[in-house]
């Protein structure tokens, strides 16, 4: 694949959508412009591999060499880092070309990615909407022709409501699937780093080069055994499928130890920073911060047991199940100036209640697909695209 033709494509995508806040600058310095300066480092990997020419983003969470890491935070981006993140050095070495780092919601911690730091990020597809957050600039740079595909960070949802938001695709592997070396935590319990693109097809390639699969991921899903929650309207290209179909009922009481455990991380994380540098925070992360200061060692202990308790619960019930499916967001996708503290819960509920089960999901717009593997999730997603199906629109 021709790689100028590529950067040049990624540079035009970028000034037509220059308003949008999508991408992380370097001082003043647009981010495709310094990586074509940057002494001795290559525009991309080797000719000819998987990925030759697939242009991407890293969300601003992920470490390149040479480039600041901001953590969307006026607290950090002063410095370049020294060494590059493993699962960019993965995709480099595929031959995929590096164009930016993507905007996103301050420290991983919120589902608009608005940031008084960098700017708020604009939704390219549904201009009335938010693009989601916390990788809502990830899924912006795809939605707006910016990158072929991207990384972003998913602790409870930050890969995938953007990806409703935005109409495009993203994957939250199970932990440790993805070397988290070289990205910037939240809630290391649940911390993942997720690719993103616009079809199924597309993330399943660079799936197959972050977690070194070669074996091919598409087959028929005939017969499997598929629970179908709240309501799913996604429901029948699955019985088309040949697929059986049950309903069932997500474990909301998993909710209430997932936030004391990334609220009591979340604080450890920051224990640097937080409350000695508190002006130089939102005063939404501000908020979060000073609720998770009430978390005691003992509330966070407490937690982790009963998760694994409902944890265990959860898979006995559904022992019998090949996939399930279920809405991504829990209720409307967050317009354009909401109050972010107002409306996380809700818009969250679905994908945060998959977090603290531990398990991967597949967004496909507003259809999560939830299974016991990342092969499983995407085989069901590359055979529903293969239907021609169309993303399915935020609500």
């Amino acid at each position: 694949m021709d790689h100028a033709a590529a950067i040049a494509s990624s540079a035009e995508a970028i000034k037509r959508h220059g308003d949008h806040n999508i991408l992380i600058e370097a001082g003043r310095t647009p981010v495709i412009d310094r990586l074509a300066t940057l002494a001795g480092r290559p525009r991309g990997g080797p000719r000819g591999g998987p990925l030759d020419g697939w242009t991407f983003v890293a969300k601003d969470m992920i470490d390149v060499a040479g480039l600041p890491t901001t953590r969307g935070s006026a607290l950090y981006g002063t410095e370049e880092a020294l060494t590059t993140a493993p699962c960019v050095e993965a995709l480099e070495s595929a031959g995929a070309l590096l164009v930016g780092k993507a905007n996103q919601h301050e420290f991983a911690w919120g589902v608009t990615s608005e940031n008084p730091h960098w700017g708020d990020v604009r939704n390219p597809r549904h201009a009335h909407l938010s693009p989601g957050g916390s990788s809502g600039g990830t899924a912006a740079a795809l939605a707006a022709g910016i990158a072929r595909f991207g990384l972003g960070t998913d602790t409870g949802g930050s890969v995938r409501i953007p990806a409703s938001c935005c109409g495009v695709v993203g994957l939250r592997p199970s932990a440790g699937a993805v070397s988290g070396a070289g990205v910037a935590p939240l809630a290391p319990m649940f911390d993942v780093v997720g690719p993103m693109a616009t079809s199924v097809a597309d993330l399943a390639r660079v799936w197959e080069v972050l977690s070194g699969t070669r074996a091919g991921l598409a087959g028929p899903i005939a017969g499997w055994r598929v629970g179908v929650a709240e309501g799913c309207a996604q429901a029948a290209p699955f019985a088309a499928l040949g697929c059986e179909l049950h309903e069932i009922a997500l474990p909301y009481d998993v909710l209430g130890p997932y936030w004391t455990i990334v609220g009591a991380q979340a604080r450890r994380t920051h224990e640097a920073t937080y409350p000695r540098n508190a002006a130089g925070y939102s005063a939404g992360v501000r908020r979060k911060l000073g609720d998770a200061g009430r978390i005691s060692q003992a509330d966070h202990a407490a937690a982790v047991a009963r998760l694994a308790t409902a944890r265990a619960g959860f898979a006995t019930r559904t022992a019998g199940l090949d996939l399930m499916i279920m809405p991504t967001l829990g209720g409307p996708a967050p317009r354009v100036g909401c109050d972010e503290a107002a409306v996380r819960g809700e818009v969250g509920r679905i994908t945060s209640v998959v977090s603290a089960l531990g398990l991967p999901a597949l967004a496909i717009g507003d259809l999560q697909l939830v299974g016991g593997s990342e092969r499983a999730v995407l085989r069901a997603g590359l055979a529903w695209e293969a239907r021609g199906e169309e993303i399915p629109r935020p609500r």
